[in-house]
């Protein structure tokens, strides 16, 4: 058995050995707070079988976290797919990937003579900084290798989380690939647990996806029941969240039509019976924040991603809901569209916020604030996005650019958005219709957790994301000491969505220097 490893900034493959940060010695760093995490490919071990890992010497007095990791099917991309050629490029299908961590259990399976290990650490923010030396002793099938080990636990203290970072969770795919009945015990465990997860990356806000049951009493008259949305909303205070995004009030028939329709698409907004729902929804709406003191902690959407066509209604809609709705932040995912003075937040495409920066900085001249978002775009021109066919690191940068460009926060549309029929294990090109349009989605967009076998499992993504979101706390703690310093340390690796260090040998060197700049200006 031959042991590599890797850092957690680069993608790891059951087919590769050789790696840009690959070693024979397991050498991670951390703030304290933070995370110590590396990868190691185990080589030559048949089918693999019975495991056991142990720490010893300096590193026995972490906790360590232990996962195996899960090779991803990504499949060669259709003709009909669009924009299929990767960054960079990176790796074209069809390939596997190790992208899923599944907690490690008693046997570890292997392909290719190839199997897989993620382990973490957590470290306290009050544990003494220092090198610990020791090593991993790892038994598969009666062989035992042992790999030393070095934790550098910095100095530094990770800053607490200032990100307004949201990624939409789908509970029906939870419980429909769980196969868990909606309210029972199994699925509220689930449920409770794709929450704790992400929690974990830094998420902080909420989309809450179950809204009002509404009963039709009359013409133009309703009655709403909020009893589910409260108690979702306050599992997610309980859990940690700090703010809330409603899904959007409106929405589009089709992309080339200008209307956008209320109450489930059923009821154009501008029409007379569009104002009677709204009034009467926005009224119960508005009153039920008020009352849980939860005004301030909402992003209300308007209708997602408007285009030229429906720009003139959108922003007759939001005028309304603004004065439906006084006090409640709007907010909604975009392109370079006319909406201009329509919003609280504007989301744009982070490709779209840079080639139109003068337009979206003026929005924050107004007061208003910025975020960015990806989805299935941007695709090309050297953008970086979360798929699994872009580099690891790809998705590691996203928080960087909101460092680099004071976005305040981060917008994806899929925890665990699986489409129709789809089994991320093996389909990461997926059909997906949107508004009568349909388009294939490329791999990873889908989704951040699998659903793992009795419990959700991470992605190597999700990891990147919360490594991310850390640095971008750290980045922004620097920089209200040094901010010449932040910057320098930022353009080390970032210059801009499109201009980005891909060796993650030296983005693994300029995140140690983050460390130790932080431990400094901390006064440590």
């Amino acid at each position: 058995m031959n042991c590599i490893t890797v850092s957690s900034s680069e993608w790891t493959y059951p087919d590769i050995t050789g790696y840009k940060t690959g070693g024979r010695t397991i050498n991670c760093h951390a703030a304290r707070g933070g995370r110590l995490c590396c990868q190691i490919l185990l080589t030559g071990v048949g089918d693999g079988g019975g495991i056991c890992c142990e720490a010893d010497g300096g590193i026995a007095g972490f906790e360590l976290e232990f996962y195996e990791m899960v090779p991803i099917f990504v499949d060669k991309p259709g003709l009909e797919t669009y924009n299929p050629v990767p960054l960079y490029p990176n790796r074209t299908g069809p390939f596997y990937i190790y992208d899923c961590l599944k907690p490690l259990g008693g046997r570890i399976k292997a392909m290719d003579q190839t199997a897989a290990l993620y382990i973490c650490a957590r470290v306290p923010e009050d544990f003494a900084a220092g090198v610990y030396e020791g090593g991993l002793v790892i038994s598969l099938e009666g062989e035992k290798t042992k790999i030393p080990a070095s934790f550098t636990v910095h100095k530094a203290v990770l800053p607490s989380e200032t990100l307004k970072f949201a990624t939409w969770y789908n509970p029906r795919c939870t419980a429909k690939y769980h196969n868990a009945e909606p309210g029972s015990g199994e699925y509220e465990r689930l449920d409770l647990l794709y929450h704790k997860m992400m929690r974990r990356m830094h998420m902080n806000t909420l989309r809450v996806d179950i809204g009002a049951d509404i009963l039709q009493t009359g013409e133009n008259k309703y009655e709403f029941d909020f009893s589910k949305f409260e108690r979702y909303v306050k599992m997610g205070i309980a859990e940690g969240f700090k703010y809330f995004q409603t899904p959007s009030i409106g929405g589009r028939r089709s992309w080339s039509q200008p209307t956008i329709y209320v109450n489930h698409g059923e009821i154009p907004c501008l029409s007379y019976e569009g104002y009677a729902y709204l009034s009467q929804y926005l009224g119960e709406f508005g009153k039920l924040l008020k009352e849980n003191g939860w005004t301030d902690m909402f992003y209300f959407s308007i209708a997602d991603e408007p285009n030229d066509i429906n720009a003139l209604e959108y922003r007759a809609l939001c005028g309304m809901v603004r004065h439906l709705l006084p006090g409640v932040k709007l907010f909604d995912a975009m392109s370079h569209v006319p909406v201009y003075g329509s919003l609280d937040v504007y989301v744009p495409l982070n490709s779209e916020y840079e080639k139109h920066i003068e337009t979206f900085e003026r929005f924050r001249g107004s007061g208003d604030e910025l975020w960015h978002y990806v989805c299935c775009g941007p695709r090309g021109e050297g953008y970086i996005n979360r798929f699994m066919d872009y580099p690891l690191l790809a998705t590691r940068y996203l928080f960087w650019g909101n460092y680099k460009y004071n976005l305040t926060g981060y917008l994806h549309w899929a925890v665990n958005q699986y489409q129709t029929d789809q089994d991320p294990f093996t389909n990461n090109w997926p059909l997906h219709w949107n508004a009568g349009n349909s388009c294939i989605l490329p791999p990873g967009d889908t989704h951040i957790i699998y659903p793992g076998e009795g419990a959700p499992w991470m992605s190597m993504r999700l990891e990147a994301h919360r490594e991310s979101a850390e640095e971008y706390e750290i980045l922004r703690s620097i920089a209200q000491k040094d901010k010449e310093a932040a910057d320098r340390l930022c353009a080390l690796c970032f210059a801009g969505f499109n201009k980005v260090e891909n060796d993650p040998a030296k983005f693994d060197e300029a995140r140690i220097e983050m460390f130790e700049t932080l431990g400094k200006l901390q006064g440590f």
